[in-house]
């Protein structure tokens, strides 16, 4: 990274990063009817626009190459905290080895042959006319971008299905060994193989401190308490000490002449590992800082630095545009119709073509080319217009080849294990009109939940069963057994198969802390007690509002998924007169809405409403059906 002293003598040294930063503000609007085409592309587009090739309105400058460093270097922070290492090292918190090592096995299988069938590529594309390293090329060919992977998963509803997590952990694979075997060549080819190759290890090396002692030290409760504490707006401790992890790391790279990608890779990495559920607020906000400002910066540079008269200086040239293509392709899907045999041959050449999603570190891969000398201008030009070709196609041809995923939600709560507890919340809860099953294997409390008038599952409560049990279509699972350890392990086995809300009863105060690793909700009576208490005394009508089940009203929780509601103000969405959004639990947020919030995917609203219309309006909600019957007022039911 450029950390030379700006010169303060010319007048003018601010304009161009203005003219960048104006780019930034205008691409997303003008791209807002335009949902398929990622802002990335129209980013690097502007940057050729008013770059050299076009209009030649900015160039390099001091201010601008920083920016632009910074830019890539929290684009690699941001991927970093989008690996779930749990998903690559399951035993690291103590689940289950059934289902998810198979996974893993699998997509480190399918990343050997493609680094494998991509270093033959890579040699091969370079003698169709590539100008550049064939290494450097089979890097862009075995990398995936998972941030299109994740949310092309996220949007067809499969990444709680085997195949949306087989992909999704190969996409995981490919970003992580890619940029740790790239920074290794780099510096092998910049000053060979010696000892102080060796000093790389320095990172990793920091890497593991963190993560071995760093979790364990962040999740103490007065650590917890003392960084809540320093949040508010105008310390942001969290936010500030996500940023100085990131610079540490860049810095550390840099001293032992490594790539600043991989130390930035690394601190991001070391972020999704230390913050907890109740993080996500941290991670929007370091979204917003990265690509609200540096991350636009770096790629509207990509498109100013691009030698468009180098790729075009001869036409012909331009195939190998179209070979790239071709061959990564091909690189992509044939190791997944290997492995992939327990999926059928549509997913698998769905799976593949989707890993053929190219953008964050080849975009990277292709800056850093052209700045060593590995890469020539034309070529670096090449790769960039192959990334985001792949960007614009793949997800389009993987949404035409995947089979559609029928999630008919059927709506139930799920209690695992009959106890005088469970059975009491049960009927409460079916007292509000909810469906609630239970597991239990024991003939003796089977038969009293069944007398009771509930359904009984039988099954053992592992990860596969309750799996097949359809756990996943859940709303919330409901662990309310007397014993701790019993809990915490049924807890960590349905964490491995969905995201639904959890709840499990808690006696010993000490087990609080696995609980709020695993995202769950814990209940002790002698914490809680007061709090209740102290709501009947000073919102006495709210209490009876939440818990009565005599009147006409109920207060229920559902999330947004209705993709013709995403980005409506909630002043237009159109909901029965007598039904109110009461707030909006966004990332770990929670949001007191008006008429101009703007809804989002994913978005958790708290309703107030009727009984009578109830189901209907949570199945509108939910996308289940398309539309809502009503003639009231848009202005109606907004708080």
């Amino acid at each position: 990274m450029n950390f030379s002293l700006f010169t303060s003598e010319d007048p003018n040294r601010f304009l161009p990063l203005v003219i960048v930063l104006l780019l930034a503000f205008v691409v997303p609007i003008l791209l807002s009817r335009f949902r398929r085409v990622p802002v990335v592309v129209g980013e690097i587009v502007a940057g050729i626009l008013v770059g050299p090739a076009v209009l030649g309105l900015v160039t390099e400058t001091p201010i601008l190459v920083f920016m632009q460093d910074i830019g890539l270097a929290f684009l690699m922070f941001l991927a970093g905290m989008e690996i779930n290492l749990d998903q690559l090292l399951p035993a690291r918190n103590g689940q289950s080895k059934s289902q998810e090592p198979r996974v893993a096995s699998s997509a480190l299988v399918v990343y050997a042959l493609t680094l494998g069938l991509a270093l033959v590529a890579g040699y091969l594309v370079v003698r169709q006319g590539a100008g550049g390293d064939p290494l450097l090329l089979a890097f862009v060919f075995s990398a995936t971008s998972l941030g299109v992977v994740l949310p092309t998963l996220k949007e067809r509803g499969m990444l709680s299905t085997r195949f949306g997590q087989f992909v999704l952990v190969s996409a995981t694979l490919a970003d992580f060994i890619t940029i740790i075997l790239l920074t290794i060549y780099i510096i092998t080819f910049d000053r060979g193989f010696d000892l102080e190759v060796l000093s790389l290890g320095l990172l990793f090396v920091a890497f593991l401190i963190f993560y071995r002692i760093g979790p364990a030290f962040v999740r103490r409760p007065r650590v917890r308490k003392f960084f809540d504490d320093l949040s508010h707006a105008t310390v942001q401790i969290k936010v500030r000490g996500a940023i100085l992890v990131l610079m540490l790391f860049v810095v550390l790279a840099e001293f032992v002449d490594a790539e600043l990608i991989l130390g930035a890779f690394l601190a991001g990495l070391i972020v999704s590992l230390l913050k907890g559920p109740e993080d996500e607020s941290l991670v929007e906000k370091l979204e917003a800082f990265g690509f609200g400002f540096f991350i636009p910066v770096f790629f509207i540079m990509v498109g100013v630095d691009l030698d468009l008269a180098a790729a075009f200086d001869a036409p012909a040239r331009l195939v190998v545009v179209a070979v790239l293509f071709a061959v990564a392709t091909i690189v992509k899907i044939v190791p997944v119709l290997i492995v992939g045999r327990s999926f059928s041959l549509r997913e698998r050449l769905a799976g593949g073509v989707l890993l053929n999603t190219h953008l964050s570190l080849e975009v990277a891969i292709a800056v850093i080319g052209l700045r060593t000398g590995l890469l020539d201008a034309a070529t670096s030009t090449f790769i960039v217009l192959f990334a985001l070709l792949t960007v614009l196609a793949m997800p389009l041809i993987f949404n035409l080849l995947a089979p559609v995923v029928e999630h008919v939600r059927s709506r139930f709560m799920l209690a695992i294990g009959v106890t005088d507890l469970s059975l009491a919340v049960a009927q409460e809860l079916r007292a509000h009109g909810d469906t609630v099953r239970f597991v239990e294997q024991q003939p003796a409390l089977a038969e009293r939940a069944t007398g009771a008038g509930f359904e009984v599952l039988n099954s053992a409560g592992t990860t596969d069963e309750l799996r097949d049990l359809g756990i996943a279509d859940t709303d919330s699972v409901l662990l309310l057994g007397e014993h701790d350890d019993m809990n915490l392990e049924l807890a960590r086995a349905v964490r491995q198969c969905c995201d639904s809300n959890l709840v499990a009863y808690v006696s010993d105060p000490q087990y609080l802390a696995d609980y709020e690793r695993l995202g769950v909700q814990p209940f002790m009576g002698a914490m809680y007690r007061a709090t209740i208490i102290a709501m009947l005394a000073r919102n006495p009508d709210a209490f009876r509002l939440l818990t009565s089940t005599d009147d006409e009203r109920n207060v229920f929780e559902v999330n947004l998924e209705n993709r013709a509601l995403f980005g409506v103000l909630l002043r237009h969405m159109r909901l029965p007169g007598d039904y109110l959004v009461l707030s909006i639990r966004r990332r770990g947020e929670l949001i007191v809405p008006h008429g101009n919030t703007v809804l989002q995917y994913g978005d958790r609203l708290t309703i107030l409403g009727s009984n009578d219309r109830l189901r209907e309006v949570r199945e509108w909600l939910e996308g289940r059906i398309a539309h809502l019957d009503t003639h009231i007022h848009p202005d109606m039911g907004v708080r």
